[in-house]
Order: structure tokens, then sequence, then C-alpha cells
């Protein structure tokens, strides 16, 4: 078995400009599914609600809003109402009118097919009503939903969770298209009487997947007369087209920006960082906010280099620059490594050690970084049982617990053995403190188990990440790009010798975006990744050894399946000569009665 490492130019993805040409590509026009719903609701009847997931920014509202004023169909006359006030004096009550709107200067007239917002309350909302302390005149104010009579609304979602009467008053005029006053305070009837009206009105919601999980405890029939859809913070670029869509995206965001343009080199380099971002080659941000931060960003360092556009080194330097600006705890956690306070080897070999990989986060930080993390496994004769130490002492999760799992009973599947595996093990994250979840050490734990099963060295040189099913397939995992990283990072810190590198999924490949010093590393040898399907080309590249005989020779007796058939064999035989064993088999004889 033969597996050669990634060459360099696997390591980042590149963008195809072949007959690029710049076209205008707004927000919208990479939202097919927002732009259907929105139609089908322009469409309906009034009253008619719209839920689209969404951050609650205002880049969307504003897109919404564009689209909908572009789209909407002209009123044929103002709708509302003017209303008209006789104002009380010592022997009368006010008396309040509500008159049919005539023009767009009537005080409730519609004053637009569509308005946003992000922050309200009830008087923002539903309008207010004024009274003066010692004259006691009325002053009527509009709200919102005046404002759009036969229009439609759009409106985040959070203001409903701080105060739900809000939706509930709301909701009552969406059903019943009609809008009714309430007193003010709600301890103080009112003294005066103000008629309602008619207000057909539609209502687009906006709120992350959390937000609406919680509106939907308040409102458990949303979905019984509201459509849904979503606003994709992603964009598909799996063709030359569609990277050219993107592409007029960003230039765009440009433009409105008001910022120099982007070389083709630099927009190569922001789309690699968008990979690292997405961790998806084919999944490229378009969410307004993090690209208008990006490109200012990039701007603010072009004009200091007095740049005449946007170019590749500038990208490098805005997020090399945020990278120094969040490093404290990442140099913190290596120089512990590189000072061996956490003893972590990357030369040489050892029997039942191994580098993992992990992604670090802190919570309420940006921060997130790969480390590495060795494992251990040790091996006695026992019932078979494995031992995952971090589950047991309740320091991991249940997808870790399940990881673990998968790799003995992969282990057990692959050697078919006639019964279970005569042998206990348990493995552990050495200096581990903090509690770890997920299934990609997965991979690493089979082989650091066939390593102290089979009683061979694994080289530590080489770092492993990947998960596993119980066939020995390896899937794909989060946080590859910062996992290569981190390991580099440590070892490059240690001088590079030529032999070091990160195995990683096969399927994670098109994934990649490595740092451009790792991979001039990787392209002058002195780092290496390689990429696997299964467990046995893993187990090879770590020992050298075949995991089990391709076909009869003289050669089976090397591969580790026979090693640890072999061995398991010669402690079963000592065993049973062993006195002790005899004096129970004699035991029982006698039981027996023979």
């Amino acid at each position: 078995m033969k597996l050669d490492s990634l060459n360099w130019q696997q390591l980042v993805p590149v963008l195809d400009f072949d007959g690029f040409r710049q076209e205008n590509v707004t927000p919208i026009d990479l939202q097919q599914k927002t732009r259907s719903a929105v139609d089908m609701l322009l469409a309906a009847q009034s009253g008619s609600v719209l839920v689209l997931k969404a951050d609650e920014q205002q880049a969307y509202a504003d897109m919404l809003q564009a689209y909908i004023q572009q789209h909407s169909p002209q009123m044929p006359q103002p709708g509302g109402v003017n209303y008209v006030i006789g104002q009380a004096d010592s022997f009368s009550f006010p008396c309040i009118e509500a008159l049919p709107a005539t023009s767009p200067e009537d005080n409730f007239a519609a004053k637009s097919a569509v308005k946003a917002a992000l922050y309200f309350d009830s008087v923002r909302l539903f309008g207010n009503v004024l009274q003066h302390p010692s004259s006691h005149d009325l002053q009527l104010q509009a709200g919102l939903v005046h404002q759009v009579c036969n229009g439609v609304l759009i409106l985040a979602v959070s203001p409903f969770l701080r105060n739900p009467t809000l939706w509930q008053r709301l909701k009552s005029i969406l059903l019943s298209g009609r809008f009714e006053w309430q007193a003010p305070d709600p301890l103080k009837p009112m003294n005066y009487q103000i008629p309602g009206y008619e207000l057909p009105l539609k209502v687009i919601l906006l709120g992350d997947r959390e937000t609406l999980a919680d509106f939907s405890l308040l409102e458990p029939n949303l979905y019984d007369f509201a459509q849904y859809a979503e606003i994709e913070n992603y964009f598909l670029t799996d063709s030359a087209a569609a990277q050219q869509l993107w592409i007029n995206y960003l230039h765009y965001q440009s433009q409105q920006l008001n910022l120099p343009p982007l070389s083709q080199a630099a927009t190569t380099a922001l789309f690699q960082h968008a990979v690292r971002e997405s961790e998806d080659a084919l999944r490229q941000t378009i969410n307004p906010l993090q690209l208008s931060t990006w490109l200012n960003g990039i701007a603010q360092i072009s004009r200091q280099a007095a740049h005449s556009q946007l170019e590749a080194e500038d990208v490098q330097h805005y997020f090399d620059r945020l990278q120094y600006q969040r490093a404290s705890l990442q140099e913190y956690s290596y120089q512990d490594i590189l000072r061996e306070q956490i003893y972590i080897c990357t030369e040489g070999q050892a029997i039942g050690e191994i580098n993992g990989l992990s992604v670090i986060e802190y919570a309420g930080t940006p921060i997130v970084y790969g480390e590495p993390s060795r494992i251990t496994c040790t091996v006695q004769f026992g019932d078979g049982e494995i031992t995952d130490v971090e589950r047991k002492n309740e320091l991991a999760g249940n997808i870790h617990g399940k990881g673990t799992m998968l790799a003995q009973y992969c282990l057990s599947n692959l050697l078919d053995l006639p019964a279970q595996l005569p042998f206990a093990a348990s493995i552990a994250f050495e200096q581990s403190y903090a509690d770890i979840d997920g299934d990609s050490a997965s991979l690493a734990q089979f082989c650091v188990l066939v390593s102290a099963l089979a009683n061979v060295a694994i080289e530590q040189g080489i770092a492993v990440t990947g998960a596993i099913d119980q066939g020995g397939l390896v899937h794909t995992v989060g946080g590859i790009n910062l996992k290569i990283e981190g390991f580099y990072a440590i070892c490059q810190a240690r001088g590079l010798n030529g032999k070091q590198g990160v195995i990683i999924p096969a399927s994670a490949v098109e994934n990649l975006s490595l740092r451009p010093d790792v991979v001039n590393a990787v392209k002058c040898g002195q780092f290496h990744v390689w990429a696997v399907e299964d467990v046995q080309q893993a187990v090879y590249l770590l020992t050298g050894k075949q995991l089990l005989s391709e076909k009869e020779s003289d050669e089976e007796e090397n591969s580790l399946a026979e090693m640890i058939s072999r061995r398991i064999e010669n402690k079963i035989e000592t065993l049973v000569s062993h006195p002790f064993s005899k004096f129970l088999a004699w035991i029982k004889s006698v039981k027996n009665g023979k």
C-alpha cells in the first residue's frame, strides 16, 4: 500500500474567472427561496404572515423593503382613515369621527406600501393617544400598523418575546382585519370613545432559529396561518456560474460601501477566507453585515498601504491582524506545549500513544483555534470492555462516547473475532481537564487501540482527525483547517523535520483553505497532509504495517490483525497453563461429578 500526501495546490480553493463579466447583483438576487415566499405573500389576501429565519439585522430588512416597494401593486386610493376630533369642553366629552382617507396627508392615511422595524414598543407599533393634562384636548398619533394599511410590515420577533401582549394585539388585527383602540393605561379606562376601522395588513417576521423556537412557545399555532422560508447566510457556489454570481455580489457590497474595487487576486483571497469561515468550499457567506465588516477592514489596510484597489496582501494583512489581536489564549496554550507543561510528542514512535486534534473555543469570545491532544491506550486481559476515561468521569458528551464505541465495534468487525475481544482497554485524553464532545477523535482512538493491542509503535510526528463508522470508513469532521494549522504551529516551533504531518478524511479535502505558511511548508516537503478513506490507510501511514492481509503470502503474519490474534492466543495459553487455572478446572470437574 502506497499513500501519497496531498500536493500544495490541493490545500487552497481557487475561483473560476473564465468568462467573468461584472454585472449588478443585489442581495435579493441570491435569495431565491425568499423571493418566492415574498411573491406569495404579496399575492395573498390581507392578514397573511411570512416568517423568515434570518438574523435580525437592518440589511435584511432593507433588502426586503426594497424588493416589496419594487413589486407591490400600487394602491388605487389612500388606505386608512382621517380622524376628526371634536375637543371636549366643560359640558361635553370629546367627540371623534373616523372618515375615509382621501389623501396621503390625512392623519391616519397609509404612508407607505412597506415599513420595517427591528426595535419597537406598543406606542411605535400601535400608535398612542395624548391628552393634555389641563385642557384635556386629545391628539392621536399613528403607529406603524396605520402607516402601512393595505401594505406589508416587516418586524423582528425579539420585541414580541419581551412583551407578548404586543403579539396578541397584532395577531388580533391580522386575523380580524380591524384596528381597535385601547386605553394607554389598562388601569384607567378612557373617558372618550375612538372608533376603530378596517385595517388590512400583511406581516413579515424576522428571527434566528433560537428566537423562532422561543416564539413558537408563545404562539404554538403560528404555522396554521403563516408561511415559512429562510434568508440564507450562505450561497451555494458549486459551479463557475454560481461562483461568478458570488463575485458580482461581493463587488456590489464594495460599491454600496463606496470602497475601491477588488483586484482578482484580492477576490480570490477573500474567497479563501470565506471558505475557512464556512468550512465548506461550496458555500460562501452572503451575510451583509459580515461582508461589510470584512470589506471595511480590508479597505482601511489598503488606504494605509496607499493602494488604488483592494489587493490580496491587504486581505491577508487584515485577517492576520485579527488573528494577532485574538491570539493571547492560543499563545498561552501553545507555550504550555512547547515548555512541556502539557506533553505532546512530535517526533519518534510510541506504543499506545497518538496525537489527536481538537478545536478549542471560549464562550463569549470569537477565539477558535486547533491544538493537538495526546490520546493514550492501555490494554490488559479482560472481558472486552473499552473504558472511555473522559466519559466515565463525565468529562465528555454523548457524541464523544459514541465515537469511542464505534472504534471498538469497528475493530471487532474488521478482525472478525469469533467472540468478544478478550482484552480490556482504557482510552484517555491525557492532561485534558475540560469537557469535550464530538466524534472527530474516533479515528485516532481506533488507531491507538490497534497499536496497544498489536504492541506496535505509532509515528508521533503524525496527528490524526476523522470520524469513523462500524465498517471502517472515515468521514469528514469540522474545524479541519484549524486542526492542521494547530499541529503545524507546534511542529514548526520545534523545527520541521520533513516527516511530520496530519491525516485527514478524504472527504474533507475540498474544504481545505490553509494559511500561506502551511501551504509553503507542504510545497517545500517540510510538512505533509494525507487524505484517507478508511481506517486501514490511516493505520498503514502511522505504523507502516497492513491492518488486514490482502492475500495469502509470507507477509500475512506481519499484518496487525495477525499480530493481535497471535497475542490473544499466547495470552490464553499462558493463562490455561497457570497452576491456578488448573486448580479451578479441577474444582469445576468435581462439581460436575467427573
